[in-house]
């Protein structure tokens, strides 16, 4: 309990004060001379020149020459103690009693931090939460990461689906032979069988035929030379119409990307390969088949592979619009990487560095084919080369290892075909029904975790719900605390992986940018919370005092605040602070309704 003075002078019974003694609101003053023209206009029932203050078992009160009716309003009293300095204490009206009919004992208790406002001197101290900065100078979200605890969910809305494909509506061939299937250069003393460089040295040969999947034709250049190049159904047709040609092939696929980033012009529909790595080719498909005259391009020297990047739209372009900034963050949207074939990943805009998302793709040539697309921008360092920053990006990437294979049916594929097919299909359900139950019996585990009677648990629990008593904040984040994360789970279309024509006949392929927000419901609840309380901050400093139009929210741990009074009302004032408490600036407390605009 406070100190209270003996005696005051020019003593005010105040009605219309509009905070109580809980502390959960006051109003702020910037200046003493505020503070007291404020306290100067609000409505006097009742003054005395002078009064000793009576007490009572512990409680303080003033005998009032008036009748408890005419004293019904008073909830707020001021006084000086002029014989000692001209200071102005304030404090809160408690209790009004009935002594007889013109005699009222008025019981009141001292506003410590009205009082001493301007003695208080608020060093840094652990801030847990306040109203913090919301936007920067250009217009995106002040970053704030710390994990509120609050219920949001458990769906998002999705908000936007972008597809980005490294060449449009442009796809690619890929042929991978034992020997060499074209004429140029061939030394039929040495064989067919010619070494290339294809990342490392290898024996196979690649061919790479660009088309669109209509069976339109592009054009190509190789060196600076435009060739002829074959539609793509001619270039299949013709290999599976050879015997020599099929045994000849060791795959065959369609990929979006083949790691060498040829560049394509979209005005001349062509597609320029560097003379360096690549070469024309005519592909001869039998010796008896003279006749036939199939153009593509052949994979000669590929030292090393080359990414492809382009800059995609703004990582918050697109997302429902909120007045609180923080609701722009993880996990209440969610930005996904997605090739709709099972593989996916999940990241967090705030960590992606600048405005855009920089996505990058990389890819080989192979037997089978690889594709990764990644964010190059996302948790990365200042102190990283381009290098490294590719490298590291790796880490949170989209990796398709799933062919989408051409068949090439002879008569040994057709029997391996016919004959394992069933047990094929039954490996891949025996694989889908493991992940499944996995997920399942986790997700038991869980809700059998937050069901078990742990008394340890329970009373660690209820140990800090009493310390937290009186703390508004604490109680709400109770009611509303999350139950469970949203599922961050792949969509069930892992089959998709191997299904070429499920993938291109649907129109799935390249990468698919997908963003997700809690659901409307969700979000007014968190914005109308955060709106009334800020953020959680959990940061050393001193607290925002007068950041906003209206009101500002302040809870501290163990505040650190000094002052040249007695330490029973500066241990009172650290407890206010503590427990949390609002600091209006206007006399409408408690309307939240107001907008609480950033100063």
């Amino acid at each position: 309990m406070a100190t209270v003075p003996s005696s005051g002078t020019n003593v005010r019974l105040l009605s219309g004060i509009p905070f109580s003694n809980d502390y959960k609101n006051t109003r702020y003053f910037d200046t003493l001379l505020e503070q007291s023209t404020y306290f100067a206009g609000k409505p006097v029932i009742h003054s005395m020149a002078e009064s000793n203050f009576q007490r009572i078992e512990g409680r303080t009160f003033i005998a009032v020459d008036k009748s408890i009716d005419e004293l019904m309003s008073v909830n707020y009293v001021m006084f000086q103690n002029a014989q000692y300095n001209p200071k102005w204490f304030y404090g809160f009206v408690t209790k009004l009693e009935y002594v007889q009919r013109h005699m009222t004992y008025v019981h009141f208790q001292i506003d410590v931090y009205q009082t001493w406002r301007f003695e208080m001197n608020f060093k840094p101290s652990f801030i847990i939460r306040e109203h913090c900065p919301l936007w920067n100078p250009d217009g995106s979200p002040v970053i704030n990461t710390v994990d509120e605890g609050l219920a949001y969910g458990s769906d998002y809305d999705t908000v936007q689906v972008e597809r980005w494909r490294p060449y449009g509506d442009v796809y690619f061939m890929v042929i991978v032979t034992k020997e060499w299937m074209h004429t140029e250069g061939i030394n039929e003393t040495t064989g067919l069988v010619v070494p290339n460089i294809n990342g490392v040295p290898q024996p196979l040969s690649y061919y790479i035929h660009p088309f669109k999947m209509n069976g339109g034709v592009v054009n190509v250049n190789v060196g600076g030379t435009n060739i002829n190049a074959s539609s793509i159904i001619d270039v299949i047709r013709a290999i599976s119409t050879h015997d020599d040609a099929v045994n000849n092939v060791v795959s065959m696929y369609v990929t979006d990307y083949v790691g060498t980033n040829p560049i394509y012009d979209v005005g001349s529909n062509t597609m320029t390969f560097s003379g360096i790595a690549f070469n024309h080719a005519t592909m001869k498909l039998s010796a008896q088949a003279t006749n036939v005259n199939v153009n593509t391009v052949y994979a000669d020297n590929i030292g090393s592979y080359t990414n492809k990047d382009t800059l995609f739209s703004n990582k918050y372009q697109g997302y429902n619009s909120v007045a609180e900034s923080k609701l722009l963050m993880y996990p209440y949207t969610t930005l996904i990487l997605d090739d709709l074939k099972g593989n996916r990943t999940v990241l967090k805009n705030e960590y992606i560095m600048g405005d855009d998302i920089d996505i990058t793709v990389l890819g080989s040539l192979g037997t089978s084919n690889k594709v990764v697309y990644t964010v190059t921008n996302y948790l990365m360092g200042t102190n990283l080369d381009m290098t490294n920053i590719l490298r590291a990006s790796l880490e949170h990437s989209v990796i398709n290892n799933n062919p989408s294979e051409i068949p090439i049916v002879t008569d040994m594929l057709s029997a391996y075909l016919q004959g394992n097919r069933n047990s094929l299909e039954n490996q891949k359900a025996s694989i889908m029904f493991n992940g499944a139950m996995s997920g399942v019996n986790n997700a038991i585990g869980g809700v059998a975790s937050a069901g078990s009677a742990n008394p340890v648990g329970v009373a660690s629990a209820g140990g800090q719900i009493i310390q937290g008593a009186g703390n508004t904040v604490l109680q709400l984040q109770q009611l509303e605390a999350k139950k469970q994360d949203i599922s961050n789970t792949p969509p069930q279309l892992a089959k998709m992986g191997s299904n070429t024509n499920f993938d291109y006949g649907n129109g799935i392929s390249g990468l698919y940018i997908i963003k997700r927000q809690i659901k409307f419901e969700h979000r007014k609840k968190l914005g109308a919370f955060f709106n009334m309380f800020g953020y959680k901050l959990n940061e050393v400093k001193v607290p925002n005092f007068h950041t906003r139009r209206y009101w500002n929210y302040v809870q501290t741990s163990s505040c650190n605040i000094t002052g040249n009074f007695n330490n029973e009302d500066l241990n009172e004032i650290k407890a206010v602070f503590d427990n949390g408490i609002t600091l209006w600036h206007t006399d409408d407390v408690g309307n939240y309704a107001l907008g609480n605009v950033v100063l």
